[in-house]
């Protein structure tokens, strides 16, 4: 993939860009622009960038808990994927218990049976089944 002006991924897809372009018009936390830096960490996730998706959703779930409060759907979110980040990044214990609060806030908030409490459960059913089997 290109990384150049336009952004990883080269001129078509542009995922670096974005976010600092939605600061520059719309300010540091701006929904829009949270949205935009949480789907940069995803897409650096994804790519295997762990520390750098690392930073940036550290960023992205401090704003939305000060924001919106730790139980907020988007604050779960995003603290979801920062566990998802600590595994790749070895820190399996740290990612356990993010997990481990995540289910925990969703279950108080929405329910034992609501599909974001259940994928939740799945992230961390995945990241313990990950742990047991590490090298």
């Amino acid at each position: 993939m290109a990384h150049g002006p336009h952004g990883l991924g080269g001129p078509r897809f542009g995922l670096i860009a974005k976010p600092s372009e939605c600061e520059r018009h719309l300010g540091p936390e701006h929904t829009v622009t949270l949205g935009a830096r949480h789907n940069h960490a995803w897409a650096l996730y994804v790519l295997g960038r762990f520390g750098e998706a690392d930073e940036e959703i550290r960023l992205v779930a401090d704003t939305y808990e000060r924001r919106f409060g730790p139980d907020y759907p988007i604050a779960l979110s995003a603290q979801q994927l920062y566990a998802r980040i600590q595994d790749g990044l070895g820190h399996f214990e740290a990612a356990v218990g993010l997990m481990n609060d995540v289910v925990e806030r969703r279950t108080n908030s929405l329910g034992a049976d609501h599909p974001f409490t259940a994928a939740s459960r799945k992230v961390l059913a995945e990241l313990k089944e990950n742990r047991r089997t590490a090298p």
